[in-house]
């Protein structure tokens, strides 16, 4: 990696958001995913800003100091807390076939939700074989997840899960049971509640669990665990929305 000094004033500067696995301190070495980004793609030069997160969710603005083997940045103000009122939310979502997945976690992420959770549906056409299958997952549409986060500026990038069933995908979600919290599963029954009704309902509302089936919608046996687990049948309306476009829907009216 070649070392780029600053050579009189720019007519552009790059100011972009990369999180870190350390905590922030006065300076830090980037991951070489990062440092890459940065130095060939971005062509930052020593001096430039950008904002560091760390997985508390504290940001701050920092700038480059040196490229070696990995950018060095150092720390120079710590930004003030979000204090916009919104729910946290956990998103479980369906596998879809073909890039449907990528476009969900890509949106999702951009959209705010702190964990989402894809699980493998009766009606799935996508089918998960292991263990290691569901890693494999995990790891390409965790890279998808925090390159959104990164590019929409949220406080921390997602962390995503992909499992073999609704119930683990449940297990691994929250509990639904503290005060300010909502467990919902978009739903095609006659008897579901507007999605906006219930979050009006739940004030204030500080955390959301919310489900979306896969293309060829839930079964009636899925969506009866759900309820048994303390979900309620929310609907977006009387149009039949694609898996996807359900999800930006539902996270448009919780953000």
């Amino acid at each position: 990696m070649t070392a780029r000094e600053s050579k009189g004033p720019r007519l552009f500067v790059t100011n972009v958001r990369f999180f870190s696995a350390d905590s922030l301190g006065t300076s830090l070495l980037l991951s070489p995913e990062d440092s890459h980004y940065i130095a060939d793609v971005l062509r930052l030069r020593v001096g430039d800003p950008l904002e560091i997160g760390d997985s508390s969710g504290t940001i701050a603005r920092a700038h480059v100091t040196a490229f070696n083997e990995s950018v060095t940045v150092t720390i120079d103000e710590i930004l003030p807390g979000d204090t916009r009122s919104r729910p946290e939310i956990t998103l479980l979502c369906a596998l879809c076939k073909g890039q449907k997945n990528d476009r969900i976690c890509d949106w999702a992420a951009e959209l705010g939700c702190s964990t989402i959770i894809f699980w493998q549906a009766t009606r799935s056409i996508v089918r998960v074989n292991d263990q290691k299958d569901c890693h494999h997952k995990e790891t390409r549409l965790s890279k998808i997840a925090l390159a959104a986060a990164q590019q929409s500026k949220q406080n921390k990038p997602p962390v995503v899960r992909v499992t073999r069933s609704l119930t683990e995908a449940v297990q691994l979600a929250p509990r639904g049971d503290a005060p300010g919290t909502a467990q919902v599963v978009c739903s095609l029954s006659a008897q579901a509640i507007p999605l906006a009704e219930i979050v009006s309902n739940t004030s204030p509302l500080t955390h959301v669990t919310l489900v979306i089936g896969p293309e060829g919608d839930i079964t009636l046996e899925e969506e009866a665990l759900l309820v048994s687990q303390g979900f309620v049948p929310a609907s977006l309306g009387t149009n039949v929305l694609k898996s996807e476009l359900a999800v930006v829907s539902a996270l448009a009216r919780l953000v």
